[in-house]
């Protein structure tokens, strides 16, 4: 009966998610921005394989599309005085920061989820930017 019983009880917390022989889910871990994807009718930095936005980009990356679409949300949603050339430099690193801050997120100029997730992105075919989520 004592055997039953723990068999019960294991069956019982393994369907509760208290043991699992998989162990938990974990996050997908975030990919290299290298490409401008749609995500919920908003053009936004995402990776050219998962064609998704949980990327990371930070000063040095590009020239790529990914850039230059980051530069265009920080340009033409958040006001900001960029250029847009596809290159990840001090300047795009500046004004990330800058809008970062003002966000109220962690403003250590890398482009990433927490920053897809809290800033406004330029809307397909126009019109008033939006913000994404994942």
């Amino acid at each position: 009966m004592t055997h039953a019983r723990s068999i019960l009880a294991a069956v019982a917390l393994t369907a509760a998610g208290v043991l699992s022989p998989l162990g938990a889910p974990s996050a997908a871990a975030a990919t290299y921005c290298d490409a401008a994807i749609v995500w919920q009718n908003a053009y936004v930095a995402g990776n050219s394989s998962t064609l998704h936005p949980n990327c990371i980009s930070s000063q040095g990356a590009g020239p790529n599309n990914a850039v230059s679409s980051l530069q265009l949300s920080l340009r033409d949603c958040h006001h900001r005085a960029i250029g847009v050339d596809g290159h990840f430099g001090p300047e795009t690193r500046r004004v990330l920061t800058s809008v970062q801050a003002s966000l109220g997120i962690s403003a250590d100029g890398v482009y990433g989820p927490q920053t897809a997730r809290a800033m406004s992105h330029r809307r397909v075919g126009g019109g008033p930017c939006l913000r994404i989520t994942f």
